[in-house]
């Protein structure tokens, strides 16, 4: 008797055995090219500030990306070099000519410690490497605030680049990129061409989704060997950020330079955002930002773009993923208006105890020195050492007044007259407030204040009055 459908479908679907963990560990270990290619991207690649987003703390140029240039990725370094300083260069390895002369955001471009001179520059760093998969350079992507003048990025990107030098022996070439810098008018141009019936190329239209005008970045492309002046040539190679031990912790100092350098400049112009480059655990782990925050996923040049058309279109970024990022945004805007909330209740209360802590060991310190003072006048042999005591007693307390009361009104203590201050004042000369003999009182009338002052107002008689 045949099986129904139903029971040869089920038959059909069921799933091979599960292979066993040591495979999966094997395949997972050859599928992501061993330990140290994953060791080479938790630690270069996927750093703490990329593409998170924190709402009123942190600024959005918190990046700092470090990528490695190898022969795998990248076929040519020249080619790199030339779309990073946006000019033509010919790789003499490949025997091609990249021309990015006419890209519209390259607004510098500058060497640190190494000739200007990029075209030869990258091909003897291309020339010095002779392994097949060897490292060709490493480009440091940061970004840039755009509250900062193009002045002061270029003096920023300067000094970091001089102290990559100072600390490990790297140069470097630095171009900063400013998105719709130029250009603008060439497609306004461009858009009042009519477009021609049997034209072989219509004009393009203007994309202003490209890219988003405050993304100012900079790209640093550093060898991974040094360059020795006195032969013109790249020397040994530097080891310091490819140890597996030491690379780790260059990569931290280098994150931890470059965030202090920037949030000093923004604190000189005046910008409350600072750049963060921690991670959220690590922020959260050190009391700065509050637990369970959501980093977003860098969403690439392609679905950037679809966002930014979809709100140029409907007003609002309807894509799955502007959504998602929607959402992930929200949630995030929730955790830190209420730990904003938590930490001033937090504050207010840990100033509150301390304002009560200092003013109890304040009011206890002072209650010692009365004490003291009390017990140095109550140990006093003569009246003068107990005059003394009482003119050096630093605190009223010393001198109880009821109990000096009590003892004057059972007759203990003797009423002694001053002889100095007991006379006569003279009331047309002088008052309690002014002792000395021959001084006019403080508060004397002039003549012309006399004269305008009124009279005393006297009373006047009824006629038949009694």
């Amino acid at each position: 008797m045949p099986l129904p459908g139903r029971f040869l479908r089920a038959r059909w679907r069921q799933k091979a055995p599960r292979p066993s963990l040591k495979k999966r560990r094997r395949a997972r270990l050859r599928n992501s090219g061993g330990v140290a290619a994953r060791l080479r991207r938790a630690f270069f690649r996927a750093g703490p500030g990329r593409g998170r987003h924190l709402l009123g703390m942190r600024h959005k140029a918190s990046r700092l990306e470090i990528k490695i240039r190898n022969r795998a990725n990248t076929p040519s370094i020249v080619a790199a070099a030339a779309y990073c300083a946006g000019g033509r260069y010919r790789c003499d390895r490949t025997g091609q000519v990249k021309n990015y002369s006419r890209r519209r955001d390259v607004v510098s471009v500058e060497s640190i410690k190494m000739p200007h001179d990029p075209e030869r520059i990258w091909n003897l760093a291309s020339a010095a490497e002779k392994h097949p998969r060897a490292r060709l350079a490493r480009e440091i992507l940061v970004s840039l605030p755009h509250e900062l003048p193009l002045e002061t990025q270029r003096v920023l990107v300067r000094g970091f680049c001089l102290w990559l030098h100072d600390r490990y022996g790297i140069s470097s070439m630095a171009a900063i990129h400013h998105p719709l810098a130029h250009g603008v008018d060439n497609e306004v141009v461009a858009d009042m061409i009519p477009q021609v019936e049997g034209r072989k190329k219509t004009a393009k239209p203007r994309k202003d989704e490209r890219g988003n005008a405050l993304n100012h970045h900079v790209h640093i492309l550093c060898p991974t060997r040094s360059w020795d002046e006195e032969t013109q040539s790249f020397g040994e190679k530097i080891r310091d950020l490819d140890d597996v031990k030491t690379g780790p912790g260059c990569v931290r100092q280098i994150r931890e330079e470059w965030q202090r350098r920037v949030n000093r400049h923004l604190e000189k112009v005046g910008v409350g955002p600072r750049v963060d480059l921690r991670s959220y655990e690590a922020a959260a782990a050190a009391g700065d930002a509050p637990e369970g925050l959501t980093p977003q996923p860098k969403l690439g040049p392609r679905n950037a773009a679809r966002g930014r058309r979809r709100e140029q279109e409907t007003g609002r970024d309807d894509s799955f993923l502007g959504q998602a990022r929607a959402k992930t945004r929200a949630a995030n805007e929730k955790l830190w208006q209420s730990w904003l909330i938590l930490r001033d209740a937090e504050r207010e209360k840990a100033r509150l105890e301390t304002s009560q802590r200092i003013a109890a060991e304040t009011e206890a310190a002072r209650r010692a020195e009365a004490a003291k003072a009390e017990a140095k006048i109550d140990t006093a042999e003569t009246a003068a050492a107990r005059a003394a005591a009482i003119e050096a007693a630093p605190h009223l307390d010393a001198l109880d007044p009821q109990q000096a009361a009590i003892a004057w009104a059972e007759g203990k203590v003797k009423a002694e007259i001053d002889p100095d201050s007991d006379r006569i004042l003279d009331p047309e000369t002088e008052t309690a407030a002014t002792p000395e003999t021959g001084q006019p009182p403080k508060f004397v009338m002039s003549k012309r204040e006399k004269k305008r002052a009124r009279p005393p107002r006297q009373r006047q008689r009824v006629r038949g009055g009694g």
